[in-house]
């Protein structure tokens, strides 16, 4: 049969062999390998243009580094001239650092206010101690309302001392400022809150104290004694003079009222009822503001 196949028929099978085994080679071979180099060729576009981007995001890297830094250098200087040094690192050197700055601040804003020679100020300045427990200090921000103050003067010059605030010692967001009277003895009526950032390690408070709270001598430390709080304070039940700190249960310690009397200013709430601080220098003849009706200020020297 085979020798019946003329030349004419074996080119003919041969071409239709050849065409089969073609389209097997293009389903089977050629396609798959298109479709990965049309895939690849996505791919290789794709990262080209991230490629062409990657120079401009290194340089938003690099502004965005150069303005945090800024932003840190700026805030350490507005930390050094606004902010007390309370670090909250080691909370009872923090609640030492917080009892006595309800003084100081009133001071320096008493200082502050009275340069406000163009206008009258009429008020004063009471600040209560946030807290009597080390563990409850405030964290990250003490928030504390001065209250209502008053100032009389012109127009102008009261808006003055309105904007001097922005140069106060302290960081304090004055609000709600009304205007009453006739000109040149307008009464200008405001609000002011006091705003305290403590630092820390790491940005962390230091642990809790475990005998801290609200036991007699601040939990088993003696009225934190060996730290020198107060010499000759006694302490209710106790038979003489102790040598130590604020005791619970003794009278109560108020706010520190600085300059004239305070034009419906409310105080920050005081710590629990019982507890005090130590007169300034642990006797008489010594004059300044006091606490809660104390005799005298307390001194930085006692804590």
């Amino acid at each position: 049969m085979l020798s019946k196949l003329t030349l004419q028929n074996v080119v003919v099978i041969g071409i239709v062999v050849a065409v089969v085994i073609a389209s097997g080679i293009f389903f089977v071979l050629i396609r798959p390998t298109q479709a990965e180099i049309k895939n690849l060729e996505t791919q290789i576009e794709a990262a080209s243009q991230r490629a062409a981007q990657l120079p401009a995001a290194k340089k938003q890297l690099e502004d965005a580094k150069k303005e945090v830094e800024e932003a840190r250098l700026k805030w350490a200087r507005y930390e050094r001239s606004k902010m007390p040094d309370i670090d909250m690192t080691d909370r009872l050197k923090a609640a030492l650092a917080y009892w006595k700055e309800p003084e100081r601040t009133a001071k320096l804003l008493q200082d502050f206010v009275s340069k406000s020679q163009d206008v009258i100020f009429l008020g004063g300045f009471a600040i209560g101690i946030p807290t009597t427990d080390p563990n409850q200090l405030p964290w990250p921000i003490w928030i504390v309302p001065l209250g209502t103050f008053q100032v009389q003067g012109d127009f102008e010059s009261i808006l003055r001392h309105v904007e001097r605030w922005n140069n106060a010692p302290r960081l304090v967001l004055v609000d709600g400022l009304q205007l009453s009277g006739v000109s040149p003895q307008l009464i200008g009526q405001y609000t002011a809150t006091l705003f305290i950032l403590p630092r820390a390690k790491n940005d962390q408070p230091g642990a809790t104290l475990p005998s801290a709270g609200g036991a007699p001598g601040m939990g088993g430390m003696a009225g934190i004694g060996g730290m020198g709080f107060g010499r000759g304070m006694t302490a209710p039940g106790m038979p003489g003079p102790m040598m130590g700190g604020p005791m619970m249960g003794a009278p109560r310690m108020g706010a520190p009222m600085m300059g004239a009397p305070t034009m419906g200013a409310p105080t920050m709430p005081g710590p629990p009822a019982g507890m005090s601080r130590p007169p300034m220098g642990g006797g008489a003849g010594v004059t300044g503001p006091a606490l809660g009706g104390g005799a005298g200020a307390p001194g930085a020297e006692e804590y």
